[in-house]
């Protein structure tokens, strides 16, 4: 996994799917084809912004209507660049999207194959709920989600994806960087490569 694989499944992990099985190019424009997704030289974080919503519109509407939620994250973190430091040199990326953007030919996401993913770390899921439930302390909680250390990269992006809420993610989050150094390694490549 790269930093590039890491940011979409952070957005939404059903979208990551998709990059996993294109072949990237260079191009002009983000482009996106059955096998390939052609990204110009730009900044990282804009990058990863127009691959997202390059591989939403790629969709059809059944796809489209099921993410809805996914998009939400997506212009959440297009405001986030525009309202932080980065955003200063990237607005035009961001304020106009369309213009950078170019879909050849529609995507549809293995959602068997996303289910298989999800039986896998439902356990994990399952296991945190509880924890949750049991514990009131945040110390207390990343203390004994130490089982977490078994995941690899994907599986912990899965299982943060698979949380309800904002504030359960972000306590996935601490625990997978307390517990699985794999993990925590690929966060510091990925706020790296924000930074640019």
């Amino acid at each position: 996994m790269d930093e590039l694989e890491f940011c979409l499944k952070s957005l939404s992990y059903p979208l990551g799917m998709l990059l996993e099985r294109l072949e990237r190019r260079n191009g002009k424009v983000v482009t996106v084809s059955k096998e390939t997704l052609a990204l110009p030289e730009i900044p990282f974080v804009v990058k990863c912004y127009l691959t997202a919503v390059a591989l939403f519109e790629s969709l059809d509407i059944v796809d489209k209507k099921r993410l809805s939620d996914d998009y939400k994250a997506i212009e959440e973190f297009r405001l986030k660049i525009l309202h932080s430091k980065l955003g200063e040199g990237v607005a035009e990326y961001l304020t106009d999207p369309g213009r950078y953007l170019l879909i050849s030919e529609h995507l549809a996401i293995d959602w068997l194959e996303f289910e298989r993913r999800e039986e896998k770390v439902r356990p994990y899921l399952e296991r945190l709920k509880e924890l949750r439930n049991e514990v009131k302390e945040r110390s207390e909680f990343l203390k004994r989600t130490d089982f977490l250390e078994e995941l690899g990269v994907d599986e912990g992006l899965l299982l943060r994806y698979l949380a309800e809420d904002e504030k359960f993610k972000e306590l996935i989050n601490a625990a997978l960087g307390k517990h699985n150094p794999e993990f925590k390694a690929m966060v510091v490549r990925y706020f790296k490569a924000l930074r640019g």
